[in-house]
């Protein structure tokens, strides 16, 4: 499949102090792309090399197999919108905010016509008249990412889009993003902290550790040391498949995880015994948290769920093998 982006040896810093150092990365072409990691891992960073509003000061990024230079550089930009985490309103009304970006593109034909659409594909043609300074932080953000998409770019980058919204708004946005890549057949790209989203919606998901990148989903990660085969977390001890390094994480996909009424009879080596402390709808998949020495995140299927008759203060087995154990 055609990838939007190739990233090669990419190196950057702020000040001396490295930011973001990754040597191979592809982002597929109409897909859906979470970035994930915490605070200070290098997501916006990385956003803004993707955006081209920042040069990475040592490697080559590719956009839909064109390598950027700073010849190119306003060209590809006019291909993708950035919708960043707090967006600034510009005065006038919200018809004035999406009037701008079709100016900046030299859009002049039907521009009532694309104005209206992307107002009512928001669900806020009735704010069109006000002042876009005066509106709430939820309608702002809707403000902004009309005013984003009105140019029909290809790429949209969007810098932790969630962070500030109530669960309805968040439930909207998530059927925007669905419908935007795979109606509109786009590329969609953003930023998240909350992992589970990210895992739920994207059809790929970044995953950043201190800037570098890591097959690691980041979730059902545990701090600890490795004693021969095991990886002792302080709570619980991990049967691991290679112990050769001296690792200090262990991540277990939430997707490689089995939970189970009595303890299986199988090559799983990992198996313990906990209590469910949650379960949620993540996009249609189901989230269960059980605590077993250390708190596991599960996915299972909606059909599972009922199979395995849940309930919050249930106890159940988790079990994963290990090579489903990624230590680094």
């Amino acid at each position: 499949m055609k990838e939007a982006y190739q990233l090669s040896d990419i190196s950057f810093s702020y000040d001396k102090s490295p930011a973001l150092s990754i040597e191979k990365l592809k982002i597929r072409v109409n897909k859906i792309t979470a970035i994930i990691g915490p605070n200070g891992c290098g997501k916006s960073t990385l956003l803004n090399l993707l955006a081209f509003l920042q040069n990475s000061q040592q490697g080559q990024i590719s956009f839909f197999s064109t390598p950027a230079s700073k010849k190119n550089a306003q060209d590809l930009i006019k291909r993708i919108a950035f919708l960043p985490q707090k967006p600034y309103m510009l005065r006038g009304s919200v018809t004035n905010n999406l009037t701008i970006p079709l100016k900046f593109h030299q859009i002049n034909q039907n521009r009532p016509e694309k104005i209206q659409k992307t107002l009512d594909l928001m669900g806020i043609a009735h704010l069109s008249q006000l002042q876009a300074k005066t509106l709430s932080g939820g309608e702002q953000q809707k403000v902004a990412l009309a005013r984003a998409i009105i140019t029909e770019p290809e790429v949209l980058l969007m810098d932790e889009p969630f962070s500030y919204l109530d669960q309805t708004s968040e439930q909207l946005l998530e059927s925007f993003i669905i419908h935007f890549v795979k109606e509109q057949h786009k590329t969609l790209i953003f930023s998240t902290h909350n992992r589970l989203q990210g895992i739920a919606l994207a059809d790929d998901v970044i995953s950043l550790v201190q800037g570098k990148v890591t097959k690691s989903p980041l979730i059902n990660l545990f701090n600890g040391s490795v004693n021969g085969q095991l990886f002792d977390t302080g709570n619980i001890k991990i049967r691991l498949a290679d112990a050769t390094q001296d690792y200090q994480h262990a991540s277990i996909d939430p997707n490689e995880i089995v939970i189970s009424a009595t303890a299986l009879v199988s090559s799983m080596r990992n198996q313990y015994q906990g209590k469910v402390t949650a379960i949620a709808d993540e996009m249609g998949k189901i989230r269960v948290s059980v605590l077993a020495g250390e708190l596991f995140q599960v996915i299972i299927t909606p059909d599972a769920l009922k199979e395995l008759k849940i309930s919050i203060g249930d106890l159940l087995w988790v079990n994963f093998k290990s090579n489903s154990v990624l230590m680094f």
